[in-house]
């Protein structure tokens, strides 16, 4: 109260607790609270109750989920990085802060007015047999009606190849939205790496699809590594 510069009778209107209540605390402790109360206290003041009911607890965003879930494969990995030392944690941070500097750089993509500008990398990934991923740096800063921009697009790349035809030809360019986990339903058409090849393709399956009849599904076989780098979205 004293940090949100509140008096007993502000406290009571505002976070809806009966003032005698929030009176008897001053007069006869806080034997008898309610969890429904603390609850109240901790929305209130943007807390939890562990804040509010634990003296060891010092920070009074511990524990505040505010829509944030950790499931079980997180969690095992939280567990993980909490036996590392101080060098195991500082290579771990280093590669996390790297990754999601790739996944979330507002670089990629910035809208000005009726403008929005995005970035077209150089990798073409390939509508045909594929071709290896490398290191993509864009080579061209795209200015596009913001109209004509899917809302999830992140960035850009270019077809190569026919095998996705007549959806996608060779040379078109599409919108890519990334995805955090890598995951694609069957039918969706996205951007893979498939042991170090790039592909546009229909995920199928254990198998990657061509549009175009003439070529054959890709097998994904069970040593194979796959990644799903994007959901395509449209072509410009």
């Amino acid at each position: 109260m004293e940090r949100s510069h509140l008096n007993r009778r502000t406290l009571s209107l505002r976070a809806g607790i009966p003032y005698t209540t929030i009176d008897n605390w001053y007069k006869r402790g806080y034997e008898g609270l309610k969890l429904s109360t603390a609850g109240k206290l901790a929305e209130f003041f943007d807390t939890t109750t562990d804040y509010l009911l634990r003296e060891d607890l010092t920070d009074p965003n511990y524990g505040k989920t505010a829509g944030f879930q950790v499931d079980f494969p997180e969690m095992k990995m939280l567990q993980k990085y909490r036996t590392l030392d101080v060098y195991g944690k500082r290579a771990v941070d280093t590669v996390l802060e790297t990754e999601y500097d790739r996944m979330t750089h507002v670089a990629e993509r910035e809208q000005k007015g009726w403008v929005t500008y995005i970035n077209l990398y150089d990798l073409a990934v390939s509508a045909g047999t594929g071709e290896p991923l490398g290191d993509t740096y864009y080579t061209t800063r795209l200015e596009i009606p913001t109209e004509k921009v899917p809302e999830n697009a992140h960035c850009c790349l270019r077809v190569n190849g026919d095998s996705m035809e007549p959806a996608y030809k060779d040379g078109d360019i599409v919108f890519v939205q990334r995805l955090e986990n890598g995951s694609l339903r069957e039918g969706e058409v996205g951007i893979f790496a498939l042991n170090g090849e790039g592909y546009i393709k229909q995920l199928g399956h254990r198998q990657l699809l061509s549009f175009n009849p003439k070529y054959e599904p890709i097998p994904i076989g069970p040593f194979d590594r796959l990644e799903c780098q994007g959901r395509v979205l449209a072509k410009l």
